[in-house]
Order: structure tokens, then sequence, then C-alpha cells
């Protein structure tokens, strides 16, 4: 074997020292970083303000006061329109049974969770009651009418039953009805013996009367003050 000259082997050595202090300084690097990073944060909840909820309303067990709610999204599917939209539903239906594979959770007065299995959902929250319940506009669930409609005796239309006591009527958005104009047509109805006079039709899950030629201008929906009676 031939020997190394000093020279060669002087240069060797330098060769390692200078790998050798490469890889500590990387070492020293990552441990720099390792130690200096934050923990990757989880994704923060979405926050959907300023969804009115017009007057007190219930879907089941879950109590909603009348006033301003936030609706935090839990799903990333979800966007603020379409949860809003969601929660307006679901206020409107009539029976409190939310369509699958929705479900409620009530987690005391003006806060709730809506979730559908493992795919979660929202949740919402009151954030200011309002001072007192009356006419206003929502642009998820329509105008609702000033006062009460009073049902004198319990009442069938169609399939549906009206018990006797106070109502409400909402112009859902984009009806082209008055409020006095709905209420002369809810009167003509509980009094037509049970079917509606043509072409009037019934969605029974919203209670919402309407013309089938034009259903969204002719529309106007009923609900009780309390949530629907049926819940």
């Amino acid at each position: 074997m031939q020997a190394l000259s000093r020279n060669e082997t002087r240069h060797g050595r330098t060769v390692i020292v200078a790998l050798v202090g490469m890889v500590i300084a990387i070492a020293v690097a990552l441990g720099a970083n390792s130690a200096g990073a934050a923990p990757i944060a989880a994704e923060a909840t979405k926050a959907c303000p300023g969804f009115k909820v017009l007057h007190n309303d219930r879907i089941g067990t879950a109590v909603f006061p009348a006033g301003t709610y936030t609706v935090n999204l839990e799903d990333p599917s979800l966007d603020c329109k379409s949860s809003a939209e969601l929660f307006a539903r679901f206020l409107e239906d009539w029976d409190g049974n939310l369509p699958q594979p929705w479900k409620v959770a009530g987690e005391g007065s003006g806060k709730a969770s809506f979730i559908r299995g493992s795919l979660g959902g929202f949740s919402v929250e009151l954030t200011a009651k309002a001072k007192e319940e009356g006419s206003g506009t929502n642009p998820d669930l329509g105008t609702l009418c000033p006062g009460t409609f009073t049902v004198n005796s319990t009442t069938q239309v169609e399939t549906l039953r009206f018990t006797k006591g106070a109502f409400l009527i909402y112009l859902p958005q984009g009806s082209g009805l008055a409020c006095s104009q709905a209420s002369r047509l809810f009167t003509k109805f509980l009094g037509s013996g049970g079917k509606l006079p043509s072409p009037w039709k019934l969605t029974n899950q919203t209670a919402t009367f309407y013309k089938p030629a034009n259903p969204t201008r002719s529309a106007f929906r009923i609900e009780s003050p309390n949530g629907s009676v049926r819940r």
C-alpha cells in the first residue's frame, strides 16, 4: 500500500473536520427550529354574526328567544350563507323534525348545535336579545307582519290543524303580498271547510300557502308565536 504524503494526510483531516462541522451546524439549526417553532394551531371556528330571529321560537327542545345570533361554522364545507339558510329553514319547520341527517341539540336558552352525524355542522348563540317582539325583516326568514292573527276555533286546513289561539304571519323573501292581503287570505282558507280553493296549495312542513303558477310572489307562512303548535 502506498503511504500518504504529509500534505495529503493534512488535507484528508481538513475535509473530515469540515464535514463534522457541517453535521453539527445542521443538527444545531434543526434543534433550534424544533425548539422555537410554535405548534400548528387547529383551524379556528368561523363566526358569522348578525342572524336575526324575529320572534321567540323553538325547534324541538331547543329554545331561541327573539334577537341577534352568531352562527359558528364547525364544518369547512359550510359557509355563512349556507348555514344561515339552513338555520332559517329549520326555524320554519312546522313539526320541528329536521330533514335527515340533521339533528338539533339544545344547550340552554339561545344556544344550540346542529349536527349531521360525523360530518359536523354549526352552532348558534344569542348575542343580543331583542328588547321586545314585533314586526321585522330577516333576509332569510322574510318579513314578520306586525301583531298576531287570532284563530277563533281549532280548524283543519288540508292536513294542518290550527288550534284556537294566536298565530304569526310571515311574508317570505320575494313575496308580493301585503300583510293585510295575507291576513284576508288566511281568514278565507280557515273558512273553506278544510279544503283550499283552487289554485292555492299548502306546503305542510313550513305551513306556507302559495299559488303554483308563481310560488314565490304569492307565498305567505303561518307560525305560532312560541314555535309551531305541533313541535
